[in-house]
């Protein structure tokens, strides 16, 4: 049973929503993630009889496990919930007073494996793609790119040498430049790599949508991605590296070198030879 509403000083799930969601911000937290967990708690907020932050226990419980969702869907849905009402219930500064998704049960999740795209796709997609999605496919296979990462990137970024990336959470990374990515890029204009029309910046969304858009619909490879440009890249630098873990992370921005000094000392040994090796066309 749902707790009554009181209308004369009741908070709206709106203004927490978008409250949490700023403190997420201060926390670093992807800018993806935060635009997931902001569909998730607006879409329960719709479906939930009297809204998100009046539901109890049970009435959250059925409708994130509605028996239609994944164990993958239903785990990004409890987190969004679980993090949305431990922060509103928080002692230090309690905007309500009751965390209904204290007890939610958590859904057993399947280890995800690599889903690379083939050599014979990469070459065809990298034969026939258009600019400038055909850099955007290089800077994903070659240096490993997430969509919101070519988003960020300025041409002054990238060097003959190395590439500074802006990663998810603020996190900041160099990795090495591919040449064929640096034969891509060289001769760019300054400012945004992916720009929209009138130069600004594309921002993550426009960026992923063109890019799987031209590989599938244009190109006709249905069920790539660019996330699986991306699993290519590490696949690759991860055998070229002869299974060290560590660089493969680096590479990927899964977790960032102590100092600045660790990643210059890198640059030019095992994470430079795992990237020029990946067998990319010049």
């Amino acid at each position: 049973m749902s707790y009554p509403v009181d209308t004369t000083h009741a908070p709206h799930s709106n203004d927490l929503i978008a409250g949490y969601l700023k403190h997420l911000a201060v926390l670093s937290r992807a800018e993806t993630t935060r635009d997931t967990y902001a569909d998730e708690l607006c879409r329960l907020d719709r479906r939930l009889p009297e809204g998100l932050i009046y539901a109890c226990a049970d009435e959250l419980r059925d409708a994130i496990h509605n028996g239609e969702r994944s164990a993958a869907h239903i785990a990004k849905i409890t987190a969004a919930v679980t993090g949305f009402f431990a922060w509103a219930t928080r002692p230090s500064d309690p905007r309500l007073d009751f965390n209904p998704a204290a007890d939610l049960p958590r859904a057993a999740v399947k280890p995800r494996r690599p889903r690379p795209v083939t050599n014979e796709e990469l070459a065809d997609i990298l034969r026939r793609a258009r600019e400038p999605m055909r850099t955007w496919y290089l800077l994903a296979a070659g240096n490993g790119l997430r969509c919101v990462e070519i988003s960020r990137l300025d041409r002054a970024d990238v060097t003959e040498q190395a590439t500074w990336v802006r990663g998810k959470g603020g996190k900041e990374r160099i990795v090495p430049t591919h040449p064929a990515v640096w034969a891509a890029v060289k001769d760019l204009p300054s400012g945004p790599v992916a720009r929209n029309r009138d130069g600004s910046h594309a921002n993550r969304v426009q960026v992923q949508e063109r890019a799987n858009y031209h590989l599938q619909r244009t190109l006709g490879h249905r069920a790539v991605s660019m996330h699986r440009l991306r699993h290519w890249h590490g696949t690759y630098v991860h055998q070229a590296a002869g299974g060290d873990i560590r660089v493969t992370q680096e590479l990927l921005g899964h977790a960032s070198p102590n100092t600045t000094s660790v990643y210059v000392a890198t640059i030019g040994g095992a994470k430079a030879a795992a990237v020029h090796a990946l067998p990319l066309p010049v």
